[in-house]
């Protein structure tokens, strides 16, 4: 139950953040790095903010969206330069 809370927080916030952050434009990888962003994102807040707040069979909902935006938000403004450096070369 852990894994499937994690993973549907990292589907739901992947995507918002391709929503949100990309707002038409074109972002190295696509969607799909902006999953695996989301996905590390929503491990990493659970693991490193603990335990608090609304927990589901020891996942930390609450953190694991706050890690999921915040490494998703980061991949957006990344990925754009990433796209840019390699569609030059």
């Amino acid at each position: 139950m852990y894994w499937l809370a994690l993973i549907i927080v990292g589907l739901v916030i992947s995507w918002i953040a391709t929503v949100w952050y990309a707002k038409g434009k074109a972002i190295w990888g696509g969607w799909v790095t902006l999953l695996i962003a989301s996905l590390l994102g929503s491990w990493l807040g659970d693991v490193v903010l603990g335990n608090w707040g609304w927990m589901i069979k020891g996942y930390n909902v609450i953190a694991g969206i706050i890690g999921a935006l915040i490494i998703s938000w980061l991949w957006a403004l990344v990925a754009p330069k990433a796209g840019a450096q390699t569609a030059s070369k």
